[in-house]
């Protein structure tokens, strides 16, 4: 049985005339019927185009962004207030402190602590302010977790029976400054891409804090007699 192609009232008998009658009218087809799968046929998948004018991306440095971080970190965690602290007439001193109201001192430890670093010109200095500070704790009956090396002592007030922060810890945190500021405590260095490794520095020193006060044990639980 013979087949004959029938495309509208038109009826080829060639061949090759009919093959490309054919193709002529389905590519007429395609265009008139984009939703036509035959017109995805031998079509160039276009998968994306790049747009010169976008920004390039450019790689974070991040260990220069680190101190940024953590300020902003701190400036929206809330402090944690131990049981028995009267934050109503504590936190407007509290706030002072913080780097957010223009002080030094930042929240850490979930909010229940307060804590930064002292820098001085010499040993001399630092050691001064340490003793001093030491003074202090005597008289207060409170003690930080500190550490130091060389011209640099980081210091955190933090109560810990119970957890939390004090009036005790807002004081002394106060304290440290008075005197940081009568001894010539050294200005912040800026935050620049050359001082990187200031954030490093300040982890490194902190982390010290932290083995120290692991070691010493709980120093605000009364001792039994």
């Amino acid at each position: 049985m013979s087949m004959r192609l029938l495309v509208g009232t038109h009826q080829p008998t060639n061949k090759s005339v009919c093959e490309k009658y054919f193709q002529s009218c389905l590519s007429l087809h395609s265009r008139l019927s984009p939703s036509n799968p035959f017109s995805l046929i031998n079509q160039p998948t276009i998968i994306g185009k790049f747009n010169s004018s976008l920004p390039t991306m450019r790689p974070i440095q991040t260990s220069a962004r680190l101190p940024s971080l953590f300020r902003f970190a701190s400036s929206m965690a809330q402090p944690r207030f131990s049981a028995g602290t009267d934050s109503a007439s504590v936190t407007p001193a509290l706030n002072a402190l913080l780097t957010s109201e223009g002080g030094r001192w930042t929240l850490a430890k979930d909010g229940t602590a307060l804590e930064r670093q002292f820098k001085f010109k010499t040993f001399g200095k630092t050691w001064d302010f340490m003793t001093g500070v030491s003074l202090q704790c005597k008289i207060k009956n409170h003690h930080p977790e500190w550490s130091n090396v060389y011209n640099t002592t980081f210091i955190r007030w933090t109560t810990h029976n119970p957890a939390g922060l004090s009036d005790k810890d807002i004081a002394m945190a106060a304290q440290c400054d008075a005197l940081a500021a009568q001894l010539g405590e050294l200005p912040p260095e800026p935050e620049t891409l050359s001082t990187a490794e200031v954030g490093d520095q300040s982890c490194a020193i902190s982390g010290l804090a932290d083995q120290a006060a692991g070691a010493a044990g709980d120093c605000c639980t009364p001792k039994r007699k």
